[in-house]
């Protein structure tokens, strides 16, 4: 062992441990062990022995000794780096409370100068003392220095007129205000000292503002607010002004806005445009700060829901000869899939109805002011919707003409000519289509046939036959009105003289595919309005399409009759059973099957 010294009595022993004792002078090897083969030698062996112990207990005890000095000079060090650590958490803490001292501003500046002054002061304790600000409370003793002053900002506090009043400061000091409230442990059972503050102090303030001095239909200052203060909020207090303060304050303003009217007012104030607009525009700037609840459309209830019926009484009150409905992208945007199925149940039929009943087709006097109001709607419809509307309300008007013309002593030439010049009218878009192409075919096979007919055309040229049987007006012109005008006359450039061709053969084009999945939505609309839908396994006469009876009684019976072409419900009328018009699932289906 190091630093172990044999005393002397040990130096001189007697080996006993062969067969001849012998005076040993040193003490190396003794403490090996040895086997004593003989151990009946008497006193020799003994007093080995004993030696032997003597010697192990005397170097046990110095190992013990050596170790305990060891750890004597290491608590010694310890203690000396302890003392050097609390000294300088001594120096630490004195300056720290010198700091927190100097916190005190002045009186006798403005609210806004003296928080500016404290927020300096703030950052720079953050800035020294950001490896113990837990250690020592410094979000506390922030939340404690700045409520004061806090509370005295928010009394002279205008929210909406000044929204980022205080923003800059409380962000500056975000690492010492915040750090309770996105640190790692969210497991909390109470608020920290900065949430109470800004529930105590700044949401009574923002929730009077809102309440009683924002105008819904000025969305503005509101949202500013909301922009400027959503990082510094606790989460719990944030959705709390958009649940119990912005949401409730939507609702009413939307109930209040009246699609219908284009000169609204509100009480106590002037006509404004946003209250009596087409669009919500200021509802919608709010849909990007709102959850799945508000800004789904398909939802039962919600902001967009309730927007989404809101748009369907615009749909159905919609002056069509004015245009587009104003903000109709936007609508298209907001409500994805749903503005399709708004279109096609609201608007779809008027479109239908407009066609029927305003619009003739007439070569003497051709008015083409309700197609052009029906085909301004082209983007916003599925190309093949559009090309069965154009196809059950334009062409049979269109065939019924060509046929009275050429069957009363036509001018071919002329004929050709209105027969391009209506052929352009038309959107190439739709006029590619097969459904939309196979009636201009037609046209131009009773042309060529009328053409091979002659004088006998008049009596032998067959009536045109339509897919679908619409409903005749009175304003169709007669065999006698039909005259055409020479278009020299007019200022049209897009009229212009065109000899007689035959009907050129064309490329076959691909069938428009019509989406089997709108009688799966009818069937889901029938169940939601109580309503049953039953196949007749019948066929339209026609058309060929099945037929179905849609009624409100329970054994079947009553109720109306209706066939599915495209995305459109064809309804028989029950006067004349061979007259179908197309319907959209509204209330009048309902009636209807509810034999109203």
């Amino acid at each position: 062992m190091e630093g172990l010294e044999v005393p002397n009595v040990l130096k001189s022993l007697i080996d006993a441990t062969g067969k001849e004792q012998r005076v040993i002078t040193s003490t190396a090897g003794l403490m090996t062990p040895q086997a004593f083969v003989n151990q009946g030698e008497g006193e020799a062996w003994k007093i080995a022995q004993r030696a032997r112990n003597d010697l192990e207990a005397f170097a046990d005890e110095w190992k013990g000794l050596s170790e305990r000095k060891k750890y004597i000079e290491m608590e010694e060090s310890q203690i000396v780096e302890q003392l050097d650590t609390n000294q300088l958490k001594a120096d630490q803490l004195t300056e720290l409370v010198a700091a927190i001292g100097a916190l005190e501003v002045s009186e006798r500046e403005e609210t806004r100068a003296r928080f500016d002054e404290l927020t300096d002061k703030l950052e720079s304790i953050e800035m020294k003392f950001r490896n113990e600000i837990d250690e020592y409370r410094l979000p506390e003793t922030a939340v404690a220095a700045i409520h004061p002053l806090f509370r005295q900002a928010m009394e002279e506090w205008e929210p909406l007129k000044e929204p980022t009043f205080l923003v800059p400061n409380l962000r500056r000091l975000q690492p010492l205000l915040l750090r309770d409230i996105r640190g790692e442990n969210t497991q909390r059972s109470s608020t920290s000292p900065y949430e109470t503050m800004i529930y105590t102090l700044w949401l009574p303030r923002v929730r009077s503002a809102l309440l009683n001095d924002w105008d819904v239909f000025e969305p503005a200052p509101a949202t500013s607010l909301i922009v400027a203060w959503k990082e510094l909020l606790p989460p719990f207090i944030y959705s709390n002004v958009l649940d119990q303060l912005v949401i409730p304050k939507l609702t009413a303003g939307l109930k209040e806005w009246k699609p219908r009217s284009s000169s609204s007012r509100r009480h106590g104030s002037s006509t404004s445009s946003s209250h009596s607009s087409r669009f919500p525009w200021w509802l919608f700037t709010w849909l990007q700060y709102l959850d799945d609840r508000h800004t789904n459309p398909k939802q039962a209830t919600g902001l967009l829901s309730d927007a989404k019926r809101k748009f369907r009484v615009v749909l159905d009150t919609w002056d069509l000869r004015r245009g587009l409905i104003s903000g109709v992208e936007l609508w298209r945007d907001a409500l994805g899939s749903e503005f399709d199925v708004c279109l096609r149940n609201h608007l779809l039929p008027r479109l239908g109805r407009h066609l029927r009943e305003d619009f003739q087709v007439n070569p003497q006097d051709q008015d083409l002011t309700p197609l052009e109001d029906v085909l301004r709607w082209q983007p916003f419809f599925r190309p093949n919707v559009m090309a069965l509307l154009l196809t059950a309300e334009f062409f049979p008007k269109f065939h019924q003409i060509l046929y009275i013309w050429l069957t009363n002593d036509p001018n071919y030439e002329e004929v050709a000519e209105w027969f391009t010049w209506w052929r352009a009218q038309i959107p190439a878009a739709l006029n590619e289509l097969t459904i939309v192409d196979d009636e201009w075919n037609k046209a131009l096979q009773t042309m060529d046939l009328a053409s091979q007919l002659g004088d006998r055309a008049g009596a032998e040229l067959p009536p045109p036959t339509s897919k679908t049987t619409t409903r005749t007006t009175e304003k169709q012109p007669t065999k006698q009105q039909v005259r055409f005008v020479d278009h020299e006359d007019e200022e049209d450039p897009t009229l212009k003289h065109a000899a007689p061709q035959p009907p050129p053969s064309r490329p076959s084009k691909p069938k428009v595919i019509e989406e089997v999945a709108f009688k799966d939505i009818l069937e889901g609309w029938c169940m939601e309005q109580g309503l049953i839908m039953l196949p007749l396994r019948e066929a339209h006469p026609q058309n060929g399409h099945p037929l179905f009876r849609i009624t409100a009684s329970a054994t079947g019976r009553g109720g109306v009759v209706v066939f599915l072409q495209g995305d459109v419900v064809w309804v028989q009328n029950k006067k004349a059973k061979e007259v179908w018009e197309p319907m959209g699932l509204e209330d009048a289906l309902v009636e209807r099957a509810e034999g109203k």
